[in-house]
């Protein structure tokens, strides 16, 4: 069986990976990736260590985005996607969640015949356009992988047949079944920077269903608050979204504080990190969906989330800078930390990559997709 699994940026990196890991101990499945937004094709092959059998990409990566760049890189995804139809024929496509790019990827699969399995459906982030695209492709697959109960409810609701919808939970929890947690020396050299408790792991990304000339100044806000109230933060690069390079601008303002450190992605040092620091800030699923694994506190900063699941680990902020910086110091209060230690995280025991694997190689329904009314 040949599976094609799409990698668009380090949003699907780090969550399919163990996945990709899966996939690779099966001798009857040969895996291909497919990239193409931040990732070329040697780089990300270089990133999976030859763990996988090829990497196509599908069009060249793009530095910038925008609107205008989003409609010019659509359609060059699509093509490539075409191509691969065409002269790689696969079995099966496997895509995570609800980048914009995956409506140019996937239908060309769909058009095909290739049957789609679909991770990370039937959730909600109605602060971003990512809610919509997930909708749809959860309405373009045939097979859902669906990381918690009240994510197969949802889907059931959008007409969806049971026996096409598994919970298997969340793939990226995968990454932290086995992770202890580093002491500061640890950290230093794993960072490179002097350790200051508490430490801050900060990403914030566009919430794209907001106002765009506010993004930059939100980020900014966050990050500030962060930094009056924590010792020091590793502060991550935005994804691939529209208003990236407001972000982008806002971590550069503030880069001569020398407790700021960013990074454009942490790569396989992220789990230690996320692992071994006080706090998550900002407005990544990773906090939301990752951070209860390992007992960290989250501050979940604006709207890009709103509506998704998550565990008491998790304080909800308004933008700005007070906002943060109130939630901040709740959430290091020692009450808040020893309640985040104790908690279940709702999406997964941290063993969702082989249940999804044996998903994607059984075989999906025979019949047809039908909508079910009711």
């Amino acid at each position: 069986m040949k599976v094609a699994v799409f990698v668009g940026t380090r949003a699907d990196l780090g969550p399919l990976q163990p996945v990709l890991a899966e996939l690779t101990s099966r001798p009857e499945v040969e895996t291909v990736v497919l990239t193409g937004l931040a990732f070329d094709a040697a780089g990300l092959a270089d990133r999976l260590e030859g763990t996988v059998s090829s990497v196509i990409a599908l069009a060249a990566p793009i530095d910038e985005v925008d609107l205008a760049a989003q409609l010019r890189h659509g359609p060059a995804l699509s093509s490539g996607a075409g191509r691969v139809v065409a002269e790689h024929p696969v079995d099966r496509l496997v895509v995570l969640g609800d980048r914009w790019e995956l409506l140019y990827v996937v239908p060309p699969f769909v058009l095909a015949g290739v049957p789609v399995v679909h991770l990370h459906g039937g959730e909600v982030t109605s602060g971003a356009i990512d809610e919509r695209v997930r909708h749809a492709v959860t309405k373009l697959a045939d097979v859902h992988c669906v990381a918690s109960q009240d994510a197969a409810e949802r889907v059931a609701r959008l007409g969806e047949e049971p026996e096409r919808i598994h919970v298997t939970g969340a793939p990226g929890l995968d990454r932290y079944a086995a992770r202890t947690r580093l002491d500061d020396a640890e950290l230093e050299a794993l960072l490179g920077v002097p350790v200051r408790r508490p430490l801050a792991l900060f990403t914030y990304h566009p919430p794209t269903a907001s106002a765009p000339h506010d993004i930059g100044r939100w980020a900014e806000e966050a990050l500030r608050a962060t930094l009056d109230v924590c010792g020091t933060v590793v502060a991550t690069h935005p994804g691939m979204d529209a208003g990236r390079d407001d972000v982008l601008a806002a971590l550069t303002r503030l880069q001569g504080d020398e407790r700021l450190l960013v990074v454009e992605a942490l790569g396989p040092r992220y789990p230690a990190v996320l692992a071994s620091c006080d706090v998550v800030v900002g407005n990544s699923s990773s906090g939301v969906i990752e951070a209860a694994s390992v007992g960290v506190p989250a501050v979940d900063v604006g709207l890009r989330q709103q509506g998704r699941l998550r565990s008491d680990n998790v304080l909800w902020s308004d933008e700005g800078e007070a906002a943060v910086g109130a939630a901040l110091r709740q959430v290091l209060d020692d009450g808040f930390r020893q309640r985040a230690a104790r908690v279940v995280n709702p999406y997964g025991d941290g063993t969702a990559a082989r249940r999804i694997v044996d998903v994607v190689v059984a075989d999906p329904p025979a019949r047809a997709k039908h909508f079910v009314d009711g």
